[in-house]
C-alpha cells in the first residue's frame, strides 16, 4: 500500500509541475504570471517545509544533537551548491536566451533529467521518514518546478522542436520522478536508523532551492526596475 501511495503522490506532482509548460505551449499569459510570481511562493513553500517539517522529523528521536543537525544540513547545502554550479554551466533558470538550436535544448533536456530524478529521490526518502514528511516534500518540489519547467518549455520552443515533441519530452522526464522515488523509499526504508542524517541533508538540499528561488526573485525584480 504504500508504495501505490508513492506511486500515486509521484504521478500527481509531476503532472501537476507541468502544468506551467503546458499553460506556456498554449500561449497562456497565466504561463508569465508563473514565471514572475513562481519563485517567490515556491521559496515560501520549500522553506515551510524545511522548518515545519523537515529539520523537526530530524531531531524528534533525539539521536541527533541540534548542532550535528545543522551541520548535516550545511553538509547537504554545500553539496549541492556544487553539484548545482556545474550543472548551470548548462541550464540555468531564466536562461533561454543561451539555447538557440535542438542539440543545446537536449543538452538541457539531459540536466533536467537529472534534475527531475534528484527530485524523486527526495521525495521516496522523505515518505520513508513518514507520510506528513512525504507530502511536505511532494508540495515543495511541485511547488519549485512549476515556474522552472515555463522556462525549460521556453528553451524548447525557442529551439524549434515541435510541440507535440516538447510535451512528450517533459511528460516522459517529469515521470522518472516516480521509479526515482520508489527506489529512494525502498533502500530508504532499510536505514530508518540513519534517517535524521538524511533528512539533515535533504532539508540542506531544500535550502539551496530556495536560495535559487531568491535570486531569481531579486534578478526579475530588478529587470523589472530597468
Amino acid at each position: 500500500m504504500d508504495i501505490l501511495i508513492i506511486i500515486g503522490v509521484g504521478v500527481v506532482t509531476a503532472l501537476v509541475s507541468l502544468c506551467g509548460g503546458f499553460l506556456l505551449l498554449t500561449e497562456s499569459k497565466v504561463a508569465k504570471t508563473l514565471q514572475r510570481y513562481g519563485a517567490g511562493i515556491a521559496a515560501l513553500v520549500i522553506l515551510a517545509a524545511v522548518m515545519f517539517n523537515l529539520l523537526p522529523e530530524a531531531l524528534e528521536d533525539g539521536s541527533l544533537d541540534w548542532w550535528k543537525v545543522l551541520l548535516w544540513t550545511a553538509g547537504g547545502f554545500l553539496g549541492f551548491s556544487v553539484i548545482g554550479f556545474v550543472a548551470g554551466r548548462f541550464h540555468k533558470h531564466g536562461g533561454e536566451h543561451s539555447f538557440r538550436n535542438k542539440r543545446q535544448a537536449m543538452m538541457m533536456y539531459g540536466v533536467d533529467v537529472i534534475h527531475t530524478l534528484a527530485d524523486g529521490l527526495v521525495l521516496g526518502v522523505a515518505f520513508a521518514a513518514g507520510s506528513a514528511t512525504g507530502i511536505w516534500a511532494a508540495l515543495a518540489i511541485a511547488a519549485h518546478e512549476i515556474p522552472q519547467e515555463v522556462g525549460d518549455f521556453a528553451i524548447m520552443v525557442r529551439s524549434k522542436m515541435s510541440k507535440k515533441r516538447i510535451a512528450w519530452l517533459q511528460i516522459l522526464c517529469a515521470l522518472l520522478l516516480v521509479p526515482a522515488a520508489v527506489a529512494a523509499f525502498v533502500v530508504g526504508d532499510s536505514l530508518v536508523g540513519n534517517m535524521p542524517i538524511i533528512l539533515s541533508v535533504v532539508a540542506g538540499f531544500f535550502l539551496y532551492i530556495v536560495v535559487g528561488e531568491v535570486k531569481t526573485v531579486f534578478r526579475d525584480g530588478f529587470k523589472s526596475r530597468v
